[in-house]
């Protein structure tokens, strides 16, 4: 199959939420023709998607070199670096992605959230004032607004920034939830000091650690779903053995039994544990 249909082949699959696919379709692409810089891209894409931050960051540092001032390559390095907690980096890559093309909302949304992600609000509400006033008709600019302008105190505001996004496009779901949130945090807002505090917790849940987003542990993953399986089939078998006993009148031997409690105990331990856990 051409090059071209396979990279229009991944496009679907990341738009329908096949990060995976999409990744195994195109790293024999990559191979093949190292110097597909859309290739590379969707690549950084899917990687994103996949949580495979390192990954990602490097399929768009490759896509970076070969089109050294391409906007979309910038965005996708920042938003790797940011992943990563490497904010400066993030921040310097959304700046120029903003920088080569002023009038595009998306490295401007970039470049705020980027700021954000850094812990940098007060920054992040006047780049993105500015952009949200350029683009006025981008729904994703005037959240990302609205979710700074909460950020350094000012609910209000953002309520009005998200009720906007929403007549532009009805039924937007970041800023439905975003205005879910900020409803939620008004409920507790009762003088000066809550106010600070609620917006200093929101800042706090938007900013990115020095190490990164971390990656959930598909060990864990995997130990908490053999052991919910483990469970089910226990709790059928005890069903079975009751019914063989009372129905059937089966006599099943005491020492069968006291091994299925014990198991099923196990399973249900194990399961209890590997959700707290998580």
């Amino acid at each position: 199959m051409p090059s071209e249909n396979l990279l229009d082949r991944a496009d679907d699959l990341l738009t329908s939420g096949r990060a995976g696919q999409a990744a195994t379709l195109l790293t024999p692409v990559v191979g093949a023709e190292p110097d597909n810089a859309v290739a590379w891209l969707l690549l950084a894409r899917a990687r994103m998607a996949l949580g495979s931050y390192t990954d990602a960051l490097y399929a768009a540092r490759t896509a970076l070199g070969i089109n050294p001032r391409g906007v979309e390559e910038l965005f996708w390095v920042s938003a790797a670096y940011t992943a990563l907690g490497r904010h400066d980096l993030a921040i310097t890559a959304a700046s120029a992605a903003a920088d080569e093309d002023p009038g595009n909302p998306r490295p401007a949304e970039r470049h705020g959230r980027a700021l954000l992600a850094a812990g940098r609000t007060a920054e992040a509400e006047t780049v993105l004032a500015a952009a949200a006033e350029i683009a006025h008709y981008d729904a994703d600019v005037q959240v990302a607004y609205g979710m700074a302008l909460f950020a350094v105190g000012r609910p209000l505001s953002a309520r009005e920034v998200y009720a906007r996004a929403l007549r532009i496009a009805p039924g937007h779901q970041r800023a439905l939830s975003e205005l879910r949130r900020l409803t939620a945090a008004e409920n507790q807002i009762r003088d000066a000091d809550s106010l600070v505090r609620l917006a200093d917790a929101f800042a706090e849940s938007l900013r990115v650690p020095a190490g990164g987003i971390g990656r959930p542990d598909q060990a864990r993953s995997a130990l908490a779903h053999v052991a919910a399986v483990a469970l089910g089939v226990c709790l059928v078998a005890l069903v079975v053995l009751a019914v063989l006993i009372r129905l059937a009148g089966v006599e099943v031997p005491m020492p069968l039994l006291v091994v299925v409690f014990c198991i099923t105990g196990s399973a249900a331990c194990l399961t209890a544990y590997t959700r707290r856990l998580g």
